[in-house]
């Protein structure tokens, strides 16, 4: 029986059935294989299928991705890379993914949540000049609006003569024997500015008698009305130490209160253009971490208006950044201050955040634009 069998399985497996898949079911015509005329039935056609099917290969070999060397990126000329002023495409995306990073993880919640504070912590809103005070690190009584006010009626209320009516009011047993009379008070105080009007420039020089008055004593003495709260230019006080965007106070803040102190920063920074080298208001290394912090918590998506105000600020930083490029170039004519004005890299990142986050890239060419106009300066540099 196991001859019978081989002998049938021998007879039944011939060349032209080896390649085929699986055991052959249906009848195939008999034809040269040179055939190429119309299949007439069922035999014919699957005689052609069945030749076309040997002419396949077995396997089929996809291309190797990794056959090939990577493509290395050819670096541009030296030419080109002078003529570019701006951070690079790696450093902007790289920087713009950090920065949503950041935003992310500071605006989730936290296990720890801060008590209020009692005291006051940031100025209103709509008090700009309160503010510059607030950033500068000055004391809450510079900066709180309802406690400069009692300062100032406390410094005032002393200088204010008593009206008749008011003398009139007090009885005379009531008044201490050595208070002096409404009349008495205006002369006493007219003599007194006569006697400072009259005073002779040499005898403050100093002598063994007596010591100097000072100039500045005088001039405040001649100039009163000078010397009230409010009329004292805001400078950078190098005695005061700047406030920072601590965490406590960032999450006060909303978006319609850092879009409003952003406008500040923008007014701050142009008025500073255009009042060089007398500017009240310089942008300081300090200024730019708030600048940093506040566009921190604005959203992705903000209407027209916003925007148009984030475009602003963009362009100030462009302004500024030309200033601090061509004053780099000078030699120092004074000495340096202790606090640190806002450099270069300071503004590079305002610009950054506000092309990448907000989609702003047209202010890349604005600067390239606003920067080639000295560039021939910068390269020699």
């Amino acid at each position: 029986m196991s001859s019978l069998k081989r002998k049938r399985m021998e007879t039944n497996d011939s060349d032209e059935e080896s390649p085929s898949y699986g055991r052959q079911i249906l009848p195939v015509a008999n034809l040269p294989d040179d055939f190429d005329g119309e299949p007439a039935d069922g035999l014919q056609y699957l005689f052609m299928v069945r030749r076309d099917a040997r002419m396949l290969p077995g396997t089929v070999r996809v291309p190797n991705p990794y056959e090939a060397a990577p493509s290395i990126p050819q670096k541009p000329p030296m030419e080109m890379l002078s003529e570019s002023h701006s951070p690079s495409v790696e450093w902007r995306e790289a920087f713009e993914y950090r920065f949503k990073n950041f935003r992310k993880n500071f605006n989730q919640p936290t296990i720890h949540v801060g008590t209020p504070a009692a005291a006051r912590l940031m100025p209103d809103k709509g008090d700009r000049d309160m503010w510059w005070s607030y950033l500068s690190g000055k004391p809450e009584s510079e900066w709180n609006r309802s406690k400069k006010s009692q300062r100032a009626a406390r410094l005032q209320q002393p200088r204010a003569p008593l009206t008749e009516s008011q003398v009139q009011s007090v009885d005379d047993k009531d008044l201490p024997d050595t208070f002096p009379s409404t009349e008495s008070q205006q002369d006493a105080r007219h003599g007194e500015l006569e006697s400072v009007g009259s005073i002779d420039p040499a005898d403050t020089l100093p002598s063994p008698e007596g010591t100097p008055v000072p100039l500045d004593y005088l001039e405040a003495l001649a100039q009163p009305s000078e010397t009230s709260i409010g009329s004292v230019p805001e400078t950078l006080d190098e005695n005061y130490n700047p406030r920072e965007p601590t965490p406590e106070v960032l999450k006060t803040i909303d978006e319609r209160t850092a879009l409003h102190l952003l406008m500040y920063f923008t007014h701050w920074i142009n008025l500073h253009l255009r009042t060089v080298p007398n500017s009240r208001y310089t942008p300081t290394e300090s200024h730019a971490r708030w600048m940093f912090a506040l566009l921190s918590r604005i959203d992705d998506f903000i209407s027209p208006d916003d925007l148009h105000l984030l475009r602003n600020l963009g362009r100030a930083c462009l302004g500024l950044l030309h200033h601090v490029k061509t004053e780099n170039l000078q030699p120092p004519s004074s000495p340096q201050p202790t606090i640190k004005i806002m450099n270069e890299a300071s503004c590079w990142i305002i610009l950054a955040t506000i092309t990448g986050i907000w989609k702003q890239r047209d202010l890349w060419a604005d600067a390239e634009s606003i920067l080639r106009k000295n560039s021939p300066k910068y390269l020699q540099v």
